[in-house]
């Protein structure tokens, strides 16, 4: 490990891997605070090895695909109203349908 001499103190010369800043989503979210709050030495050692992003970044892609998955599911068992003839009615349906499917994909997010 290298040191830079500032002001008498031998500081190391740390660096951050470059990467790319995709936002992490509300899943993402969760999983980081559930980690910080339930589990802070794997949050911790993901934080200082760098990899938390990576992680919180493919929570949010695998819980997105589950809860796609469910929606579609839950749809072809319980057909939605015709959109065009009763709009909220389909909104209401299709809301629950996803809050469904989020409590179905929960278990991803607060497992540890």
């Amino acid at each position: 490990m290298e040191y830079t001499n500032i002001n008498g103190y031998l500081v190391p010369n740390l660096t951050l891997n470059e990467q790319p800043m995709q936002p992490i989503g509300k899943y993402g979210s969760l999983r980081r605070e559930f980690l910080r709050e339930n589990d802070p030495m794997t949050f911790e050692e993901l934080t200082v090895s760098g990899n938390l992003y990576l992680h919180l970044l493919e929570v949010e892609k695998s819980v997105r695909q589950e809860i796609e998955q469910a929606v579609k599911s839950l749809l072809e068992k319980n057909p939605a109203p015709d959109r065009k003839t009763d709009p909220l009615g389909w909104t209401q349906h299709m809301n629950n349908l996803k809050l469904q499917a989020e409590e179905l994909a929960m278990p991803i997010l607060y497992s540890l």
